[in-house]
């Protein structure tokens, strides 16, 4: 039992994906790397939230982890090629447009609705922020840590032994953080998805498309933040190590 009342929302997060959609219920942010050192049971007396009745539907999902969905036991190759071939791919198309789309609405409605611009401005914002990280990691990062999951494959690479992942890894979780705080101000701005759904049907598919993308970005954050970038970190300890 002391075992699980230390556990993290992390650790959940960790064992299984699908405990995303409980914390989501429950307005529990998993991406959040403030909750990693906070035990859930902490977490839930200070926010007021029924621990008893998180921990019973965590429970019903032990057993349900489809390999596919099961991150943490891939190898880094496979996980990479997910995130450049799916991930990234699914990110920039479908931030791109909700841009357009949030223009069409400004066109529209921009007159009338003066929360629409700042809304607007906000979907510019974030989308600069994430195609920018995207290609720090696609260019940058993930080459090195697949150098570092399989060194063998590349032996006429060279690459100094000297620290490397502290820094960008540093400056990637600022991003994530980033990318938090402004999806925070994008869910206040619009009410939790709420905001003029009944004006028309662009409208009703931009806050759709946002609220679809929400759960996609902090997929995202939860994979490289809590299994990718700490299983490098151990790699390029044991790489410089060797």
């Amino acid at each position: 039992m002391n075992n699980l009342n230390s556990k993290t929302v992390i650790d959940f997060m960790v064992e299984n994906i699908e405990a995303a959609e409980v914390f989501q219920k429950y307005g529990i942010n998993y991406s959040n790397n403030s909750n990693c050192n906070i035990p859930l049971k902490n977490l839930c007396q200070r926010h007021h939230l029924q621990y008893d009745e998180i921990i019973k539907e965590l429970n019903s999902l032990k057993g349900k982890v489809p390999y596919l969905k099961n991150y943490n036991v891939w190898d880094l190759d496979l996980l990479i090629n997910f995130l450049v071939e799916i991930d990234h791919p699914f990110k920039k198309d479908n931030i791109l447009f909700v841009e357009k789309l949030a223009n069409k609405i400004l066109e529209i409605h921009g007159k009338q609705l003066f929360e629409v611009e700042e809304l607007v401005l906000l979907i510019h914002k974030i989308s600069a922020e994430i195609q920018h990280h995207i290609s720090i990691e696609e260019k940058t990062l993930f080459p090195y840590i697949l150098f570092l999951n399989s060194p063998e494959k590349c032996p006429d690479k060279l690459v100094d032994k000297k620290p490397f992942l502290n820094e960008i890894l540093n400056t990637l979780e600022e991003q994530h953080k980033n990318f938090n705080s402004i999806w925070n101000q994008i869910k206040q701005h619009t009410n939790h998805y709420q905001l003029y759904a009944d004006v028309d049907n662009n409208f009703k598919l931009l806050l759709y498309k946002l609220k679809q993308f929400e759960e996609k970005l902090y997929n995202h954050l939860h994979i490289e933040n809590n299994i990718l970038f700490p299983k490098a970190l151990e790699l390029e300890k044991n790489y410089l190590q060797s």
